[in-house]
């Protein structure tokens, strides 16, 4: 062989090589799955979405809400839309309306679920836009994270004879303290409370008031009473932003 002939054989091989690592570079990208992405109305939903396995969330209303359900539609939220496999609320969003009838997204990406803190429910939540997402995997990966730390929780309530603990909660608040196993002697209402219901809840003489930070109502009966009291979330935040990181945060207020 030349030496010509040599060179152009050497060319040729380091050709190939470099054909190779170019198309193995490049199987990745076409293996690759396509990013699950969800639109979520609110934090709550969005943290449900997130356990459920999406890979990006894209929550509508601020985490800096005090009260996400009074957020208003944008236009701007539109684009929030593009390629999202799903939109998940709640129902008691009213700019979600105004978002749906203002795009063109199908009714089959539509996903309707329950915001209710409690883990029978998020769980079964979770499951339902696994099962749409195909997150099926993802979702059980958290389910077991969610149930470590939710038995830590209860064995905590347990240890403290939350049973023994006359609670006064916020209808809001009552699935999570009644899964922790709290004496619930009365729910109070979401709205301004009268001061004959004021007086009528204080006669009940509880250990505890639970309330919701979103729209609290139990102070006043604090103040005639004494007794201890704690504005737990539902909607997660900035600091508690995903269901695990709620339920420690909640769990922290009320001592456990």
């Amino acid at each position: 062989m030349s030496l010509s002939s040599k060179k152009v054989g050497r060319w040729l091989v380091c050709l190939s090589l470099i054909l190779v690592v170019l198309l193995v570079a490049m199987v990745p990208g076409w293996c690759a799955k396509p990013k699950v992405i969800v639109v979520a109305s609110t934090s709550w939903t969005g943290a449900i979405a997130e356990a459920a396995g999406a890979d990006e969330v894209r929550v509508l209303a601020p985490f800096e809400l005090k009260h996400p359900p009074e957020y208003d539609y944008r236009p701007s939220d539109l684009a929030k839309l593009i390629n999202a496999a799903l939109l998940v609320y709640a129902g008691y969003e009213g700019f979600i309306k105004k978002l749906v009838e203002a795009s063109s997204i199908p009714e089959s990406k539509i996903v309707k679920i329950m915001t209710v803190n409690d883990p029978a429910n998020l769980k079964q939540q979770a499951r339902l836009l696994a099962e749409k997402l195909g997150t099926e995997a993802q979702e059980k990966i958290w389910e077991e994270q969610f149930d470590r730390v939710t038995g830590e929780i209860l064995k905590r309530a347990e240890q403290k004879n939350v049973s023994k603990t006359r609670a006064l909660v916020q209808q809001h608040q009552v699935p999570f303290a009644k899964w922790l196993g709290y004496d619930i002697v009365g729910v109070f209402s979401a709205n301004e409370l009268s001061p004959a219901k004021v007086m009528e809840y204080a006669n009940l003489k509880p250990d505890i008031i639970i309330d919701n930070i979103h729209n609290p109502q139990g102070k006043p009966i604090m103040e005639i009473i004494k007794c201890r009291y704690v504005e737990l979330i539902n909607f997660p935040s900035v600091k508690a932003p995903s269901l695990i990181e709620l339920f420690k945060e909640n769990a922290a207020l009320l001592g456990l």
